[in-house]
């Protein structure tokens, strides 16, 4: 494969100027919020610099699948931190260190990785299997990180005036501050110049717990008092002495959408939850829109679209151009011919 063309392709996948990439890298970066810069840049200069040229000499197939393997790893960081396996750097970083060794030392595991991660045969469209390696509208999701990194979860939350009842009670609550003093009174040293205290994460479906509380030494009892507290409290942390109450939250994640609704929060789906802001950012991932209508739709274009192609190669063979071209196609198809050849267009597409 040429340098020029394996660059401009993936520089124009990336929305980059040729003329000016470098340039335009660091200021796309800053508005990546969940992607370390000084981990990430150094990929992608790889990507552009370098690894054309080793193209241009190694022409195995194993090399290019590689190549092809890692650039898409950089660029679904690229997009977004949240679409793809925790971390798509670390895949990137993996196969960069698989293309630096020779063919003889390259582990067959890199080239199962590489197999699975290259959309099959050569989709442009970036499908992978049932996922998207090109997701629709990636900068949503960058607005929905930009949201969690700052904690802002409630911007998908309409009856803020719930959250902030319950905030403002417990801030008032005696036994709250009773039990909080208690905690530091019995646990100096772990809670003694701590900006933030987190309680225990729970897993995505709630039974992977591990081992659970534990009170064998005196840093897991003082967990496990702490994650009593929170549950007490429905809180996520203590920043301080201030609580840090659970808001509802719309989180977009490698697998899908996850909405989680507090306990104390008495929920009323049609007014609590603003649901165009969740089916707006769970469409940019480019979910295609289902049921056995749109099924039988999507299988009749598909048809449509091999008939239109193997018309569209008879008229060239006839050497029909332009309207002409499109004229026999919509003949071949029995498609009405209005002189709009909008929809010939797009099966041709």
């Amino acid at each position: 494969m040429p340098v020029a063309p394996f660059r401009s392709r993936w520089l124009g996948k990336f929305g980059l100027p040729e003329s000016r990439w470098e340039k335009d890298l660091d200021g796309q970066l800053a508005d990546r919020p969940f992607c370390d810069s000084e981990e990430v840049k150094p990929l992608l200069l790889y990507l552009f610099n370098d690894l054309p040229g080793v193209l241009e000499n190694d022409p195995s197939a194993d090399t290019h699948l590689l190549a092809e393997a890692f650039a898409w790893a950089c660029f679904a960081f690229w997009q977004c931190g949240s679409a793809f396996p925790s971390f798509p750097e670390n895949y990137a970083a993996s196969l960069l260190k698989t293309l630096r060794q020779p063919a003889k030392k390259r582990s067959p595991a890199a080239i199962v990785l590489a197999r699975l991660l290259v959309p099959a045969n050569g989709a442009a469209d970036g499908r992978c299997g049932f996922n998207q390696l090109t997701l629709s509208k990636p900068e949503v999701i960058r607005e929905s990180e930009h949201l969690i990194h700052a904690g802002r979860y409630e911007d998908y939350l309409k009856a803020k005036v719930k959250y902030e009842e319950y905030e403002n009670y417990l801030s008032r609550s005696a036994e709250f501050q009773a039990d909080w003093q208690q905690i530091k009174d019995n646990f100096p040293a772990q809670v003694r110049d701590k900006e933030t205290i987190h309680r225990t994460l729970i897993l995505e479906r709630n039974w992977e717990r591990g081992q659970g509380a534990q009170f064998d030494d005196p840093s897991h009892t003082f967990q496990a008092v702490f994650d009593l507290f929170c549950w007490k409290y429905y809180l996520w942390a203590m920043k301080r002495d201030q609580p840090q109450l659970l808001k509802a939250s719309v989180v977009f994640t490698p697998l899908g959408t996850q909405i989680f609704i507090p306990g104390y929060l008495s929920f009323d789906p049609k007014r609590d939850l603003d649901f165009g802001k969740v089916a707006k950012l769970h469409r940019a991932r480019g979910v295609t829109r289902q049921g056995p209508g749109f099924s039988v739709g999507r299988k009749v274009t598909a048809k449509m679209k091999v008939l239109a192609k193997k018309a569209d190669q008879e008229a060239r063979g006839m050497g029909l151009k332009s309207d002409k071209r499109y004229a026999f196609i919509c003949q071949q198809l029995k498609l009405l011919d209005h002189g709009d050849y909008r929809q010939v267009k797009r099966l041709l597409e």
